[in-house]
Parts: C-alpha cells; sequence; structure tokens
C-alpha cells in the first residue's frame, strides 16, 4: 500500500501527527510500515507491506522452499490467508514478533499463499487438503521429504486475533523438526 504525502516547507505538527498515526494503525493491522523516501518531485512516500503477495506464485514459492529444505533440514510452513482478513494479519504480525520469528526461522521456511476472495491459488488450497474450509489463517507444515505432518484444517488459527506469541510458539515447537 502506497501513501504519497506533498513536501511542505515546514512540516506541519499536524501532518506529522497524522502520518505517525497512519503508520501505526497499519501496522497494528497488519502491514509493516517501510522508512518513508522522498523522490525527485519532493513527494514523502510511505510504503505499508501486505504479507500475502497476489502476484505471487505459489507453487514456485513451494517449490523453492521444498528445495531449501531438502538441503538445510526445516520444515516447510505454509500460511493461506488474505490481506483483507484481520486474523491472518495477526497472525503474519505474530510470525515477525521477537520471540517468534528467530525459533521460526531457525526450523522453518515460511511460503505465504494469498486466497484472494477465496477465489485464488485454489488449486493449492485443494492440493493440501482443503486447510481453509474452516477460516483462515490455515497454516499447513510439510517434511523437507513433502510429507504433510501438521494443518489447522480444523480452524486452530481462523480466530488468531486472540493468540499471544507464546500460542504460536506452542505449535511452532509441536511443527518443528525432530
Amino acid at each position: 500500500m502506497r501513501f504519497h504525502v506533498s513536501r511542505l516547507n515546514r512540516p506541519t505538527a499536524a501532518l506529522t501527527a497524522a502520518l505517525a498515526i497512519l503508520i501505526t494503525v497499519s501496522c497494528l493491522c497488519g502491514g509493516t510500515a517501510a522508512a518513508p523516501a522522498t523522490d525527485q518531485a519532493g513527494s514523502t512516500e510511505v510504503v505499508l507491506e501486505q504479507p500475502y503477495n497476489e502476484k505471487a506464485d505459489p507453487h514456485a514459492d513451494i517449490a523453492a522452499a521444498m528445495a531449501a529444505a531438502k538441503t538445510d533440514k526445516k520444515n516447510v510452513l505454509l500460511d493461506f490467508g488474505a490481506n483483507w482478513c484481520e486474523d491472518c494479519l495477526v497472525l503474519s504480525k505474530l510470525f515477525e514478533d521477537p520471540t517468534v520469528k528467530p525459533y521460526l526461522d531457525k526450523n522453518f521456511h515460511v511460503v505465504h499463499i494469498d486466497i484472494g476472495q477465496w477465489d485464488r491459488n485454489l488449486d493449492v488450497v485443494d492440493q493440501y487438503g482443503n486447510p481453509t474450509q474452516v477460516g483462515i489463517p490455515a497454516v499447513v507444515v510439510l517434511t523437507p521429504e513433502g510429507k504433510m505432518i501438521a494443518t489447522t484444517k480444523a480452524g486452530e488459527l481462523a480466530n488468531a486475533r486472540t493468540a499471544t506469541a507464546q500460542d504460536i510458539l506452542t505449535y511452532l515447537h509441536k511443527w518443528a523438526p525432530e
């Protein structure tokens, strides 16, 4: 998501406060703010990242994660969700939590798979047993050999907004390679 703020000779306190609120609200809703940048026209651009890339090729992303997993013996975590889904955005933020991220990075290759408005990448959803049938976000965990060892097909993460970093770590510990 991109926001442009026209450059003023002197930034006003109101503009600075409004931009700070916009960034804070977006981050709380799952976006992450990149550092503001000023272009040649003097506009400041703030780019807010979203975890589910609508243009990604999940088949290629999964293949790359599986290839890496065969080398480093990490498991592959498929995260099915959408940028409009509050619970998906909360889970994504929990994956970035300082108590979760090091463990996640040490033990998993994460592939975020955008399902859009339940109309995108449904072949991938079906390939992994329709883990989204009860809701999103949904997770599937694969061994480096491609064997499915965990799924939240019963909706375990569909209400992720109530989860804590410790809740997510508990799941990850169950799903990590031995």
